[in-house]
């Protein structure tokens, strides 16, 4: 490479309106400019504007003295040394101010302008540029093998980078990870790490390359195109910068924290940004709002969504500005159940380490999320998928603004757009850095272009000597024959045909085969080919706007070669709502049970694992529970009347209250509803299934749940006959026969299969033939082994289910009980393990474990109750 120390001092061109030459945009400002827009951490000092204070510190008396007194009064601590002083055992005191610029400014300056901070030209730090540099040399274009990531390593340290070993491997590896660049530069073999955290495998284990971007970077850097510079030992070259032929910058981004500046720029999707400069070429005088329009904001490497606001105006205008960014979560339906699925992430969020605050968030906050069922990563090569599985109860949106609010779901993007640029660090907007970029593109075109023009011309000048040669080949030969060694040939053929010492050397290099026809039409050719050349550079560099089309020709061909489409999405009008852990009402689980009272009750689980349920003296119907059924505040209920009827509603719509209050009566939920009518069961809805229906006149039904639930609120679900009512109301369970019991001693068991599956308004089939007199007073599925009976006399008898013999449906059955000698008919036919037997003045309870069973099938074992009752109810607490 020639005159790669040389500086370039460009033609005198007029630049076209409103633009500057790259030369002019790295003048460094004056002294007196203040570079008042650099990030500054607070607390810090300027680095550009500290100077050494003038005045004197005193050292203490002690000090001094001691040193006089060793020294002499003549020793090397006084004058003599710019107010230093050295103590005993030759410590040097030397004032804090002095030490501040001698070391930390010079330290910070290195920080600033050779580690931390890109160039604004190809967007690359020090150690990245000195990374690609290193694998140019070694050879390790995309079309190559790939080479261990060590020599790599070892060669960029040994050569251009004098730093730890371990930080120019991490730099190589954030360059290849496409988690981390928009357009990754280093194309990396082996493990590289991951999006969870995972660190990339050894330097030794690991193998890279360059990326066929990456080449776009460092094309036409043999050509001059850049300034060049001594390395640190200063035996090697390197390049101040790389000619960087797409915008770098704005493409992959940057982020580094110097000494009191610091940078964040976020990566922009290539094809928006090229053409952005390409606008920016054809009006210098663009407006940021036209700007923005090409150019519509970050687009990451990781995808996700984009609020931005006001920020982004701001980040393009000033350079600095704020943004938020949002994963990329669908509400996926599974059944009645939903769950958050992740695709997405923000910009440098760890997955693993966001799905483990996910999974703190909840078990620090057990009552209000333990509505989140499971936390999954069902992450694999085809992409990413996190799951949180929901349960049906939950409000997805809800819990979804309540990760955006309390994790890494949503971030916030602090732009913060510095970079060297004219030697200095500057914060720059979005125009700012598209013209620099521009202006250099335009510098790499001309030093190329002067290049290419000295190649072509000195190539022109050795082709018309040789055709020259040709033209007289009988006289070159003889002159070279007669000549007694190669000087004396090349003088004579120098002063014969007026060549140059160039031209005569390349004669005498020229072999004999060059003198045949074909070689010479090609020679001439080739001269004229380099004579449009030459006169197309001289066009180029004569014209600014030559050189502008130029780089915009170039730029256009690296986005049709290397554009992909835009992963980043501004966030849509459906915006989640964020919401506080604070705002999440605690999921509560409920019991909603019947009371013997007729009235119904919605009570706290906790409440009711706290409360008495023994009844006392005091004790009311209210408190007898016939009926318990666990629900959640989403769930939706169908609370069947005597009537026939149904209300369904959901179960945050009934009154809450405790376990001792009195309830709700069907009339307060639904006023259309008739005072006098009552509830007999109440099911939550499970969205499938069968429900049977029983009457006091034995008539029996069977429905498919979907047909009982309506888009009303209160309607007829079974056709009742005159002077009938409905007694129980169960889902159906498979498996299980019907057994229907009569108040006169009657039973009869058959199979479910007997009832055919019916309307909403039917009245069902006959399950029991029953005389005139009698009626039901049990009917449901045989679920239990034992059934508890107690006659109106008082007299109780626990029966085996199991030993009612099967038969068909509609007959009369066998005799359970033999009222000649136990009474006139039953009162009570249950399957609790606990009945309440009102006896007026008190409540007796009776625990079915404590009766006996006759071996007899349909004998009794009676044990009487002492006094009249006036009613006996189901027990359950």
């Amino acid at each position: 490479m020639n005159n790669k120390n040389d500086e370039f001092k460009p033609n005198v061109i007029e630049p076209i309106e409103g633009q500057m030459r790259y030369d002019e945009l790295l003048i460094p400002q004056k002294e007196e400019e203040k570079v008042d827009k650099i990030e500054k951490v607070e607390g810090q000092m300027d680095i550009w504007s500290v100077q050494p204070q003038q005045k004197e510190v005193k050292v203490e008396e002690k000090k001094t003295k001691l040193a006089l007194e060793k020294e002499g009064d003549n020793s090397n601590g006084s004058s003599g040394n710019g107010g230093n002083i050295y103590g005993g055992d030759g410590v040097l005191f030397k004032p804090l101010e002095e030490v501040l610029h001698d070391s930390m400014i010079p330290y910070t300056e290195h920080v600033v302008m050779d580690r931390a901070l890109p160039r604004v030209e190809d967007g690359l730090k020090p150690v990245q540029r000195r990374i690609l540099y290193s694998m140019l040399e070694l050879g390790l274009s995309p079309d190559k093998p790939y080479r261990k990531s060590a020599r790599i390593v070892g060669d960029c340290m040994g050569k251009y980078h004098p730093h730890g070993d371990s930080s120019v491997y991490d730099a190589m590896v954030r360059m290849s990870q496409n988690f981390i660049l928009r357009a990754p530069l280093v194309d990396g073999h082996g493990n590289f790490g991951s999006i969870d955290g995972d660190s990339a495998a050894a330097m030794r284990y690991t193998e890279a390359r360059m990326t066929p971007l990456a080449m776009e970077l460092l094309r036409d850097l043999e050509k001059d195109t850049v300034r060049w510079g001594l390395n640190f030992d200063d035996t090697l070259k390197e390049p101040d910068v790389l000619p960087g032929r797409f915008p770098n910058l704005l493409v992959n981004g940057a982020s580094g924290i110097a000494v009191g500046v610091a940078t964040n720029i976020p990566p922009h999707n290539l094809g928006e940004v090229i053409d952005g400069v390409v606008a920016y070429i054809d009006n210098p005088k663009i407006t940021l709002d036209k700007m923005m329009k090409i150019i519509k904001g970050p687009d990451f490497p990781t995808g996700g969504e984009v609020i931005f606001g006001d920020g982004l105006r701001s980040a393009y205008e000033t350079g600095k500005g704020k943004i938020v960014l949002r994963a990329k979560v669908g509400i996926e339906q599974n059944g009645d159940k939903q769950s958050l699925v992740i695709t997405e992430l923000p910009y440098q969020v760890n997955k693993a380490l966001l799905l483990q605050k996910i999974a703190e968030l909840k078990e620090k906050n057990k009552d209000k999320l333990s509505v989140i069922s499971e936390i999954r990563d069902e992450s694999d090569r085809n992409g990413m998928r996190a799951v949180i599985r929901l349960k049906k109860e939950a409000d997805a949106k809800k819990i979804l603004g309540l990760l955006y609010q309390s994790t890494n779901l949503q971030v916030s993007y602090a732009i913060n757009m510095v970079a060297i640029a004219g030697g200095k660090p500057k914060l720059m907007n979005l125009m700012d850095i598209i013209s620099y970029y521009t202006a250099f593109q335009r510098d790499v075109v001309v030093r190329r272009t002067k290049y290419d023009l000295n190649v072509a011309k000195e190539r022109a000048h050795i082709v018309e000597g040789l055709l020259i040669a040709i033209k007289n080949i009988d006289a070159v030969i003889k002159i070279i024959k007669t000549s007694a060694n190669v000087s004396e040939a090349k003088t004579k053929l120098r002063a014969k045909f007026n060549l140059s010492e160039k031209q005569a050397q390349a004669i005498l290099d020229m072999r004999l085969a060059r003198l045949v026809n074909l070689e010479v039409n090609k020679l001439t050719e080739e001269l004229a080919g380099l004579k449009a050349k030459i006169k197309e550079f001289e066009a180029i560099l004569a014209s600014q706007k030559l050189q502008l089309e130029v780089v915009k020709k170039e730029i256009l061909d690296i986005k049709k070669r290397f554009n992909t489409p835009r992963r980043s999405v501004e966030a849509g009008s459906d915006e989640i709502n964020l919401t506080k852990i604070e705002e999440i009402e605690e999921t509560k689980d409920y019991l909603v049970a019947l009371s013997a009272g007729k009235t119904i009750k919605k009570v706290n689980m906790k409440n009711y694992a706290k409360s008495q349920k023994t009844l006392s003296d005091s004790s009311t119907l209210f408190d007898i529970h016939t009926t318990l059924l666990g629900v959640k505040p989403t769930d939706t209920v169908l609370i069947f009347t005597d009537r026939g009827n149904c209300l369904k509603t959901t179960v945050d719509k009934i009154p809450e209250c405790k376990w001792r209050e009195k309830g709700t009566t069907l009339k307060q939920l639904d006023k259309s509803i008739d005072i006098m009518e009552t509830p007999v069961a109440v099911l939550k809805v499970e969205g499938e299934g069968e429900i049977l229906f029983f009457t006091e006149a034995g008539m029996v039904k069977r429905s498919e749940e979907k047909e009982l639930v309506i888009s009303k609120s209160f309607y007829q679900v079974v056709k009742l006959g005159e002077k009938d009512k409905l007694i129980s109301v169960e889902h159906s369970i498979k498996g299980k026969t019907i057994l229907i019991l009569s108040k006169l001693g009657n039973c009869v068991n058959f199979e479910k299969s007997e009832i055919p599956v019916q309307g909403r308004v039917s009245g069902g089939v006959k399950g029991i033939n029953l005389d005139d007199k009698d009626s039901v007073v049990f009917a449901g599925q045989n679920l239990t082994e034992d059934l508890f009976i107690i006659a109106n006399n008082g007299f109780v008898k626990r029966l085996n289910a199991m030993q009612i013999p099967m038969s068909a449906r509609y007959r009369k059955g066998v005799k359970y009980i033999n009222f000649d000698k136990n009474g006139k008919f039953v009162s009570y036919v249950g399957t609790k393990e606990k009945v309440v037997v009102d006896q007026g003045l008190k409540f007796v309870v009776l625990e079915k474990k404590k009766f006996k069973i006759s071996n007899d099938r349909l004998a009794c074992g009676q044990e009487e109750i002492k006094k009249k009752f006036l009613g006996v109810y189901d027990l359950v607490d």
